[in-house]
């Protein structure tokens, strides 16, 4: 078995990790990237819509290259009463994520990341300080021990390093299902508006329609607290009078059904030699569970936070969640509100829910009103 050292090693390739090992290699230190995948970004499981209004916070520029198809605006729909928000701040794109994940995979590679496909993470040793020491690899058909100072975990929704970490324990509500479908031959309604649906024929959480060009959209349903086959929740949201008329001659290209994160997993974001980013540290942003542009921002962060861990030997938690709420402070509050008030709402009984959740993700009420919209009957 081969051994060999790093600085950081970086456990996912997705937009997190790309982004944590880019800013841990300007440093110049040793970092590795793996990922299980043979291509980067491929089959990747996500909507592809990223919010405009977060593309200032960046730290770097998205070339127009990868910003495939504009987003002009949200239509929302529940008990045939529908709203559409074209304002600025609802305005956004479609992007491709095996092209955007190779872009971003380059970037660190240009900055001297080393990038191993193929390669699965497997096992740990764990020293007498608790510190990882040794990560054991699956590189083809090679096995590596890689003996590092820090570890990034980014590696999503069922992270592999908090498994073996034994701190992956998600109780019911914390991941939310979602089933969904990449389809083209589409009819919709409005191509540069994304869709969002929520009723008797959503399992606590809402459906969506994401438009990827004239004809092809990411189309799905998730939810919290499902009762039902996730599968016969998306057949009746098909069968809506609205939807059925953009999915009539529908081709399914790709399905992209998987958990996503809704609560934290864990309470902390860096655990000894452990620094986690993107959905394992459930860095998105809430209602719509928005993932892409905040791993990018919280990566750059964590890997900046790992080499200073590298250089100085100082775990400060404090540092990384202040840079990020610096960057992200009023995003992440009114996340962490949205979240907590719509988990309240989809854990009740009675359809007056599913307006409650129309008039908050409409923001047709202030979130002054929240508490006092969350009292009233459905008649009310």
């Amino acid at each position: 078995m081969k051994k060999m050292k790093c600085d950081i090693l970086v456990i996912g390739s997705g937009p997190a990790g790309s982004c944590a090992a880019r800013s841990a290699a300007m440093t110049g230190l040793k970092t590795i990237i793996i990922d299980k995948k043979k291509i980067i970004g491929k089959d990747v499981k996500c909507g592809e819509g990223i919010g405009e209004y977060l593309l200032p916070y960046l730290p770097f520029k998205i070339p127009r290259n990868q910003l495939k198809w504009k987003i002009n605006g949200m239509f929302f729909w529940t008990d045939n009463i529908y709203v559409e928000r074209t304002e600025k701040r609802w305005h956004g794109y479609s992007i491709h994520r095996e092209e955007f994940d190779k872009w971003l995979s380059e970037l660190a590679i240009k900055e001297n990341a080393e990038l191993w496909t193929e390669s699965e993470l497997i096992g740990f040793e764990i020293n007498e300080n608790n510190y990882i020491s040794k990560a054991i690899i699956n590189k083809n058909t090679k096995q590596y021990e890689i003996l590092p100072k820090i570890v990034i975990a980014a590696d999503g929704s069922e992270s592999t390093v908090l498994k073996l970490l034994n701190m992956y324990n998600p109780t019911n509500g914390d991941l939310a299902e979602v089933y969904s479908w990449e389809m083209k031959n589409l009819n919709l309604y409005k191509p540069h508006i994304e869709q969002i649906f929520t009723g008797d024929f959503t399992p606590s959480g809402y459906a969506y329609i994401f438009p990827k060009s004239k004809k092809v959209a990411n189309i799905g349903i998730g939810g919290i607290y499902p009762k039902h086959k996730m599968r016969k929740y998306f057949d009746d949201f098909l069968d809506l009078n609205h939807v059925k008329k953009q999915v009539k001659n529908a081709e399914y290209v790709i399905e992209k059904s998987k958990p996503a994160i809704w609560n934290d997993i864990t309470d902390k974001w860096i655990y000894n030699n452990v620094v986690l980013t993107g959905d394992a540290a459930n860095q998105n942003l809430k209602p719509f569970i928005e993932g892409i542009l905040p791993a990018i921002i919280c990566g750059d962060i964590a890997g900046k936070i790992a080499s200073k861990i590298c250089f100085k030997n100082n775990f400060d938690e404090n540092q990384y969640t202040n840079k990020v709420l610096k960057k992200l402070d009023i995003y992440f509050k009114n996340s962490k509100e949205l979240q907590m008030y719509i988990g309240n709402i989809f854990n009740k009984e009675g359809k007056e829910k599913y307006l409650q959740f129309f008039s908050i993700v409409t923001e047709l009420i202030n979130y002054e009103n929240i508490l006092e919209i969350n009292k009233k009957n459905y008649d009310e």
